[in-house]
């Protein structure tokens, strides 16, 4: 937890500021907030019946979201565009955003 609080769990919401266009920037916001929290409780709500599905359950919860991590990390590694020192209209023609 406390790797992903200072990761992907705070670069998140810089992100999702930068990669939607000024013409809907908050709705592309409020859609990247809803997903954020409706995964939260699914996950909040899957990780006890993990843990009690069998006496390893611990062992295999922290091995299935860890994979879901390096999952999304590959994701953004290779499809999402790096915007460090960009500015937004740089971002929007790489991504082909008029």
């Amino acid at each position: 937890m406390a790797f992903f609080a200072f990761s992907q769990g705070a670069v998140i919401w810089v992100f999702i500021s930068e990669i939607f266009p000024n013409s809907v920037r908050s709705q592309g916001g409020s859609l990247g907030s809803f997903t954020h929290w409706i995964m939260a409780a699914i996950i909040s709500w899957t990780f006890p019946v993990i843990v009690e599905s069998s006496s390893n359950g611990g062992f295999y919860s922290f091995i299935f979201y860890s994979g879901m991590m390096l999952l999304s990390f590959i994701f953004i590694w290779r499809v999402m565009p790096e915007t460090k020192g960009k500015s937004l209209e740089q971002i929007q023609k790489e991504l082909g955003i008029k």
